[in-house]
């Protein structure tokens, strides 16, 4: 569609209603995913200040942050799990356009596999994330795609948080187009200050267009517009409309559905581990002998004073009871015992809601029958290879997407498996492997399965015998098995 030559304030800064009612959820997420100086900067907003307590004790209390980023360590966990599994890529044939892009996805060497384990990080901590084809932009319009080889246009793929995709719009479950507000700084010329640009691209199924401008923010929130006071109606010029030629939009989301969301459900518990922490924190802190006193009054010597504003003692306590007697109380701390209890089951459960179930983490997992623990982890693989199942699918529309930007023909005949096993080999785990695998009669399975399918069971045997490839090997692999599938047989 074609996009006019500027829009408004108002207009650009439109936000989708599940944009707006999810934005806060993400943000907490985000924050006790991150952990570190992120969510200090942020900690009253999970630190309130408490009825009645004064600023000064408040932000003693509030320097105090600690906190142990269980959430993140958990997904970090499950992604690694992932990460172990193998992944089998077919149909791309000895096209070079493909060793670049599994080797450097994003043109800045983000290899295909960490592309997948930061989609699935995403998935956790966000359920969605939008992988979006693009290629360079060039001076010069090439010709062929050996001049578009040779000016280095290849596409790449960017991946977008549903921070940054602000609006969209969908028919039937297909995006139609989407929004994409990004906040950056640019200093091109190191002599001179470093600007604040806010830009918002459109990428629809015709074209990919963008606005920008420098801009001055507070809270967020864009206060100044080139220098100048910002309003609704504030119009920001279009900086470039480029038609992409895909006649479908180049973006592809990849949604959880609810029941596989884990961050959603065990947030609320991180929460609960970092409000706990920091009381027992405090609590440490401040473990020093409190005496209580009476003062020595003369019997009438008080007639003329009021003890409806009596100043507090100062003992950097928020409350301290004056009574009549005088003694020393020793804390036995028995209530820290109590406490630390409590965060290692919330640690505990933080972790089960991650792995849904699988592998237990609680000290009940020590009397539990070995029978049980392999259900245990039968259990967390099922779930892992949902999770694979999207992944792989998503991959595959992925490179899809990237052969037709390519111009390769039948992007159709591609496709991604695997992500469905999840051991760490040893020794006699491998040498167990390769024994089963010695023992297939694969000539009895090539006559009775179709050439596509005995191709892929056997590629899919090689994947999960090897583990982890880079693209090139995976590429060469592959080529193996097609010369050792066309050998006229023996």
């Amino acid at each position: 569609m074609p996009y006019p030559a500027s829009l408004t304030l108002k207009q650009l800064e439109s936000c989708h209603d599940e944009y707006l009612y999810s934005a806060d959820t993400l943000r907490r997420i985000d924050l006790l995913t991150a952990g570190g100086h992120k969510l200090e900067k942020n900690i009253e907003e999970f630190l309130p200040q408490r009825p009645g307590e004064d600023n000064e004790v408040y932000e003693a209390r509030r320097r105090k942050y600690n906190y142990l980023n269980i959430l993140g360590s958990a997904i970090n966990q499950q992604v690694a799990k992932l990460s172990s599994a193998a992944l089998s890529v077919s149909g791309i044939g000895n096209e070079p356009l493909w060793e670049q892009f599994r080797e450097d996805t994003d043109l800045a060497g983000r290899s295909e596999r960490e592309l997948l384990s930061h989609i699935f990080a995403e998935l956790l901590k966000f359920r969605k994330v939008y992988l979006h084809v693009d290629k360079p932009r060039a001076l010069v319009a090439p010709l062929n795609r050996a001049q578009e080889a040779a000016l280095g246009l290849r596409p790449y793929a960017i991946a977008y948080s549903p921070f940054q995709v602000t609006n969209w719009h969908e028919e039937s479950g297909k995006l139609q187009w989407i929004k994409i507000r990004q906040i950056v700084t640019s200093q091109p010329d190191p002599t001179q200050e470093p600007q604040t640009i806010a830009k918002w691209t459109f990428i629809d199924n015709t074209s990919i267009a963008t606005y920008a401008a420098p801009v001055k923010l507070r809270n967020g929130r864009i206060e100044e517009i080139n220098g100048k006071g910002a309003a609704d109606e504030t119009p920001l010029p279009l900086q470039s409309e480029i038609l992409h030629g895909l006649g479908e939009i180049p973006v592809i989301k990849i949604e959880l559905p609810d029941s596989l969301w884990v961050a959603d459900q065990a947030y609320p518990k991180a929460l609960e581990h970092l409000k706990t922490e920091h009381t027992r924190h405090d609590m440490l802190t401040l473990a020093y002998f409190q005496r209580t006193y009476k003062k020595v009054r003369v019997p009438d010597d008080d007639l003329e004073e009021t003890y409806s504003e009596v100043e507090p003692i100062k003992t950097g306590l928020q409350h301290v009871l004056e009574l009549d007697d005088f003694k020393w109380n020793e804390p036995t701390g028995t209530i820290i015992e109590h406490i630390n209890n409590t965060l290692q089951s919330i640690k505990d459960e933080v972790r089960d809601l991650i792995s849904l179930g699988g592998g237990s983490t609680t000290t009940e997992a020590v009397r539990q029958s070995g029978e049980s623990k392999v259900m245990d982890f039968v259990k967390q693989e099922a779930i892992l290879r949902q999770y694979g199942n999207i992944i792989c699918q998503a991959y595959q529309s992925l490179l899809q997407l990237v052969a037709k930007s390519a111009g390769l023909s039948n992007p159709e005949q591609i496709s991604v498996t695997g992500l469905q096993s999840f051991d760490n080999d040893t020794l006699e785990s491998l040498i167990s492997k390769v024994t089963n695998l010695s023992t297939i009669d694969f000539t009895t399975l090539a006559a009775n399965l179709p050439p596509t399918a005995y191709k892929l069971i056997y590629s899919q045997l090689v994947s999960l015998l090897v583990g982890n490839l880079s693209a090139e090997q995976q590429q060469a692999i592959a080529a193996e098995i097609d010369s050792i599938i066309a050998a006229p047989a023996i």
